[in-house]
């Protein structure tokens, strides 16, 4: 069998500076034409505290989503997220989650469809839309991790643990670069059969997670538990496996007058652990259901991003070619790289923990107890 093409970051969109964010600054403004659109955005969490979130878009005109309107690819990811911002706080405008809408009206629903299509992506809140097409430098002329630099172009809430739960996870995103760069070089290395090379770029591998594993530990500093679960959490909702909310799924009006259902925004939505586990030869399986929810999941990453995880499957196993080669400081090195995702993931299911779990719990009590007092 041929040897899989020599890959190399930039045939993917991707940076060895700042990994699986875009190589291009985020777009602030779309084109005049998307005043209207630009217009609510600027307000977007007055129009949502204050209740007008859902007239206001219902006043919306109904813009055309075309390539001669969105010449540039910033000009496309712009209207995706904006489209996506503004149709997610229509249906999921309250905070105790009544009257969650069953239906998106026209006027943003067609278009928001069109501006996902655009870039090859759901018409769902991703992300994609929270975070990678998503943030701004208050100097561009510093680094995008340093000095608070970064901060997100657009919040639902306006408070700053949102902007916060975003930041945290590009700097995680940005701290993954050199790893990435490190994979690639892995697999050059294992088709030179290049020994030395490779087991340097196995440390590179497993410093970059722990960076990461460090950098995940930031989101306590600034994002409260209080505040995520109960103001920020519901506007990442899809509108699949939802029963208590949208058993049917939610109505595009003016595209199909059938319910659709997409998955909302997730971490598993980033391509950076997938490749240390593809790079690793992490089994993920059937039985608890993690494969297929993964595999699901690669629909929701900007295309660039899947094509990239599709060519490293593609690759000669790193794990047999490690394996096969009796070299005990080679395999001990590629062993640190599993202990790594390992911490990784449990610092993360400690996120998950701190911010889902236990609120979710607390909240259920309360309410337990409340209809206690009321009967």
């Amino acid at each position: 069998m041929d040897n899989p093409p020599v890959l190399k970051l930039s045939d993917f969109n991707l940076s060895e500076e700042v990994g699986f964010l875009p190589t291009f600054p985020p777009s602030r403004k779309l084109p005049d034409y998307f005043a209207p659109w630009e217009d609510i955005i600027s307000d977007l969490p007055g129009l949502i505290e204050s209740g007008k979130i859902r007239e206001r878009i219902k006043e919306l005109p109904l813009l055309e989503v075309s390539e001669s309107k969105l010449p540039t690819q910033e000009d496309k990811w712009r209207a995706y997220v904006v489209a996506t911002f503004i149709g997610q706080a229509y249906v999921w405008m309250n905070e105790d989650d009544s009257d969650v809408k069953q239906s998106v009206p026209e006027c943003i629903a067609v278009p928001w469809w069109k501006a996902a299509k655009l870039v090859d992506m759901p018409p769902v809140v991703t992300y994609s839309t929270a975070c990678l097409y998503n943030w701004g430098l208050r100097d561009p002329q510093k680094p995008p991790d340093g000095d608070d630099n970064m901060y997100s172009l657009i919040t639902y809430t306006g408070l700053p643990d949102e902007s916060w739960f975003y930041t945290v996870s590009l700097l995680v995103e940005i701290k993954a670069a050199p790893g990435l760069k490190a994979v690639v070089e892995a697999y050059s290395a294992i088709a030179r059969n290049d020994e030395k090379k490779l087991a340097a770029n196995l440390k590179i591998i497993t410093a970059t997670i722990d960076q990461m594993y460090e950098t995940l530990r930031m989101m306590y500093s600034r994002c409260g538990a209080s505040n995520f679960y109960h103001k920020i959490r519901r506007f990442q909702r899809g509108s699949q496996g939802l029963e208590d909310f949208l058993p049917n799924g939610l109505v595009y009006e003016g595209v199909d007058s059938k319910a659709q259902q997409f998955p909302g925004a997730s971490a598993a939505q980033s391509s950076t652990l997938p490749v240390f586990d593809i790079f690793f030869g992490v089994e993920h399986t059937e039985e608890d259901g993690a494969r297929p929810f993964l595999q699901a999941q690669r629909a929701h990453m900007p295309p660039e991003h899947r094509a990239f995880l599709e060519a490293l499957e593609k690759q000669p196993p790193a794990r047999e070619y490690v394996k096969q080669s009796n070299n005990p400081e080679l395999q001990s090195s590629f062993n640190e790289i599993g202990n790594a995702l390992t911490r990784f993931r449990e610092r993360h299911f400690g996120l998950v923990k701190n911010y889902i779990l236990i609120p979710m719990s607390e909240s259920n009590r309360s309410s337990s107890g409340e209809d206690a007092r009321g009967t």
